[in-house]
């Protein structure tokens, strides 16, 4: 699982920035929002434009730099300094072992430092052009055939997938079954990091390899008022393929899913994402996660993920204050994004709130940061 990510010169972020999900000593949600002695993941809240998907990206970043076709993109270095770097390093703890791996970009838009350590054994150094690696037969490259925008762990995962390093690998199958959803750009998408799969997978390519009973047992568990119908076949090739979907309701005709509610297509679309990843593991990132739902809705979601979910994390950002209860997440999973020069990173935890105080309350009155001030207000 994710245990930290620190980076820095990143988009709206110009300073280092450390996201810690190392649990506190706290007793709240215990035995369902933490495991191994990490959180299940956490959120961001703050006003538009803080930089709220920005943290989100620092976290996905990695999945499209290993699993998808991406390359260092000069754009991602922040606009409001000059400094010419940027770094990231992300740590994990699989099978007790702390697994931590740094890279660093230059002003030449180059990888210019990779590093990768197992329990602080040095297992991959590379400089620029050359590389000392403990993961492979060969322990010295020449990098001159490498990409200078490509991590040098990828083509070595890609080649070995660490069949000598249990922990390792056990850390690449986790982070293999991420899924990134965002309701506001596409209704409908999941996109896989998995390589091996399809990379993007809708809900109707869900609901083919797996039919309607997973969903429905979703809504009967939790006793909604309807049930979803999905026809195989598509009975007209002129048609979206949305109209194979429909809502069943007792007593009432089946409405099919592009007339639903603009928040039952975003349930419907989510669903998949969620029951993938408390089923297999790996690291669920929502952005925008309160768009069209009811706030009951958002907290069910997040009270059966952390129920239900093991080996799992769930990032994402919200503007929906109910969730900010710690009948649902603890202290250490929240943050507050405030933008002054740069974005900024304020965990609620940092202030010692008691499990008997309202965290909504104290957010809005400004406790936490990431409040924005409008009109009279910042007078």
């Amino acid at each position: 699982m994710l245990k930290r990510v620190r980076f820095k010169n990143f988009k709206s972020f110009v300073n280092e920035t450390i996201i810690d999900l190392d649990a506190s000593k706290s007793n709240i949600l215990l035995d369902t929002n933490v495991e191994n002695n990490i959180v299940k993941g956490c959120c961001f809240y703050g006003a538009n434009a803080s930089g709220k998907t920005n943290a989100l990206n620092a976290i996905t970043l990695l999945l499209d730099l290993f699993f998808k076709d991406v390359l260092i993109n000069p754009t991602w270095k922040s606009i409001f300094n000059n400094e010419k770097t940027m770094y990231f390093e992300y740590t994990f703890v699989e099978d007790s072992e702390e697994i931590v791996y740094y890279f660093e970009v230059n002003r030449n838009n180059q990888i210019c430092k990779e590093t990768l350590a197992i329990n602080n054994k040095i297992m991959l150094n590379r400089l620029l052009n050359s590389a000392e690696s403990y993961l492979t037969e060969n322990r010295d490259y020449s990098l001159d055939s490498v990409d200078e925008k490509t991590l040098f762990l990828k083509k070595i995962y890609f080649n070995t997938r660490f069949s000598e390093f249990k922990s390792l690998k056990k850390c690449f199958e986790y982070l293999k079954n991420s899924i990134y959803y965002n309701p506001i750009r596409e209704i409908g998408k999941i996109v896989y990091f998995d390589p091996s799969k399809i990379k993007e997978i809708d809900l109707l390519t869900y609901l083919n390899e797996n039919g309607t009973e997973e969903i429905n047992s979703f809504f009967e568990e939790f006793n909604f008022p309807y049930r979803i119908k999905y026809k195989k076949e598509k009975i007209n090739p002129f048609l979206s393929p949305f109209t194979q979907i429909s809502f069943e309701r007792e007593e009432l005709p089946d409405v099919p899913f592009f007339m639903e509610s603009y928040g039952n297509q975003v349930l419907l679309s989510i669903l998949p994402s969620l029951l993938t990843i408390v089923k297999s593991g790996g690291i669920l990132a929502i952005d925008e996660f309160s768009s069209g739902l009811h706030n009951k809705l958002e907290s069910l979601l997040l009270k059966y993920f952390f129920k239900h979910s093991k080996n799992a994390q769930i990032f994402f950002v919200s503007h929906s204050t109910n969730l900010l209860k710690t009948s649902l997440l603890r202290p250490d999973q929240i943050y507050s994004v405030d933008f002054d020069k740069g974005s900024i990173l304020k965990k609620f935890q940092d202030e010692k709130p008691r499990e008997s105080q309202n965290l909504e309350k104290m957010y809005l009155s400004g406790v936490f940061g990431g409040i924005p001030l409008y009109g009279t207000e910042q007078e």
